[in-house]
């Protein structure tokens, strides 16, 4: 797999960020100096608040991992490759089966043996959920412990990136306990560095796990706030309420100028979804007029202020080596006039650059003859209207290598006919059938190279319109050894100080 991500630093970062050297065996960052108290509590913001207790079968599935409260078999490297964490290694047989070969000096929170059995139980917990975590899939997994510590999973069919599915955090391993209530918990039942004492809606506790096999944390406590909006988080971090802030408003940056401030370039696209399926973009001559109004340079140069990639007509980053050959851009062709078509846009105001995205979309569909409603609120709020096509255009951001990390499975995802989260409600055969092919192929460079080359057909069709590439945004002070990953998937680590 070959996926180029840059790394971008702005205001002032200091040294040992730069010495960073990250260390995936040992499942942390270090740098060179050991820097930060021993017995220190760590203050953190989060953009998003839990829906269902950190459940690893939910939204929330991320926020252990980032935490460090739980963990997976495999992770992924900054390139996007798949790389041993509770896994020390695996072996594949045929087409369709894994051998998973765990660590033996890992230990649950709570005291319980992790083992074959357990590992194969925690799979097949997330297997058999209502809500299975995307990057399972959908074809029937078996799981068997074949060893003390070894795991074989076999799939029903050929699976090409059957390793690369145990990178979902849904997928994180937890004790046989975690699954005694009705949701699983990992309060008490994971293998990170810290083990999850206490969470609600506003915040969550986790204290350093001794045992933790990949060697004592440095810190004694965390405390992670979910505070929602953007200004109140910038506010926090730079009254020092927390250590660390993640997802600032880019327009307070002034503000926090004597903090830390990094920016990591995202596989995270900002889309204008346009509902080809009810309503005024049904229509393809206006889909291709709304096209021709939409200036998307001046959202990554005004409101991103820089600190995002220009989108050039494409789903996925052009800088991704995989992704740059694929001629992909918008079609203006055969436009209709406006003519005061009425349309409702959408979008959600957890991620602080979202709403004045959708301000400034509005008014260039408006230039462009267009009468447009914004409607801006919470995500939970939106989500069901989102996906049953209530708004004409949507503006999301979106993971394009979330669950298994594969763009073609976020094809199958957000662009088939029958996907489960197809935000402009677009069916194409020929696109379907193409992302069919794509799944099946094994090698990397080819899947990905096919993956870029569909997406460049549903942007042709316009029921997507690229407007830019995040970045991840964190503001902090005297915190060292973060983990920038680039997937979002990990943050604190048990080398991690202050």
């Amino acid at each position: 797999m070959s996926i180029r991500l840059q790394r971008k630093t702005w205001n002032r970062v200091v040294a040992g960020t730069a010495a960073l050297v990250c260390s995936l065996t040992i499942a942390g960052c270090t740098t060179p100096e050991e820097g930060g108290a021993s017995g220190s509590e760590l203050g953190v913001a989060l953009p998003f608040k839990p829906v269902a207790s950190l459940s690893p079968f939910s939204d929330d599935s991320v926020l252990n991992t980032r935490m460090g409260v739980a963990e997976t078999l495999v992770t992924l490297d900054k390139e996007g490759k798949p790389t041993p964490w509770l896994a020390e290694s695996w072996e594949t047989v045929g087409d369709d089966t894994v051998v998973f070969k765990l660590r033996k000096d890992v230990k649950f929170h709570d005291g319980s043996a992790f083992n074959g059995e357990a590992v194969a139980n925690s799979l097949q917990q997330a297997f058999q959920a209502a809500s299975r975590p995307k990057g399972l899939g959908k074809v029937d997994l078996e799981f068997k412990a074949t060893g003390e510590h070894e795991v074989t999973v076999k799939a029903a069919k050929a699976d090409p990136i059957l390793v690369q599915r145990f990178t979902d955090t849904g997928t994180v391993i937890l004790s046989s306990a975690a699954y005694k209530g009705e949701a699983p918990s990992p309060k008490g039942t994971g293998t990170g560095p810290f083990e999850l004492t206490d969470v609600n809606a506003t915040e969550a506790k986790a204290k350093a796990f001794a045992d933790y096999w990949g060697g004592t944390p440095k810190l004694e406590q965390l405390k992670v706030q979910f505070i929602e909006d953007g200004s109140a988080r910038a506010n926090a971090v730079r009254t020092a309420e927390v250590n660390l802030a993640q997802a600032v408003p880019l327009a307070q940056l002034g503000e926090l100028s004597e903090l830390e401030n990094q920016s990591t370039l995202l596989p995270r696209g900002v889309y204008l979804h346009l509902n080809s399926k009810k309503g005024a973009f049904t229509d393809p001559k206006m889909r291709a007029a709304a096209v021709d109004a939409i200036k998307s340079d001046v959202i990554v140069e005004k409101i991103y202020e820089g600190h995002a990639d220009k989108a050039t007509g494409s789903i996925f980053n052009a800088d991704a080596t995989w992704a740059k050959d694929a001629k992909s851009a918008n079609s203006t062709d055969g436009k209709a006039e406006a003519n005061n078509k009425e349309i409702r846009l959408a979008t959600w105001n957890e991620r602080p650059e979202l709403p004045e995205v959708a301000s400034v979309i509005a008014d260039q569909l408006r230039s462009a003859g267009f009468k447009v409603d914004v409607v801006v609120t919470d995500y939970d709020s939106l989500e069901q209207d989102l996906l049953e096509g209530k708004f004409d255009a949507v503006i999301a951001s979106r993971n394009y290598q979330f669950g298994a990390a594969d763009p073609v499975n976020f094809l199958s995802s957000d662009y088939t006919c029958e996907g489960s989260y197809n935000l402009s409600l677009y069916c194409n055969a020929e696109v379907d059938a193409a992302v069919d092919k794509a799944l099946s192929i094994a090698d990397t460079d080819k899947r990905y190279a096919e993956a870029a080359n569909i997406g460049a057909m549903i942007v042709k069709d316009n029921a997507v319109v690229p407007l830019a590439f995040e970045h991840s945004m964190l503001s902090y002070k005297d915190v060292n050894s973060l983990n920038f990953d680039p997937f979002e998937r990990r943050l604190i680590t048990n080398e991690t100080t202050r």
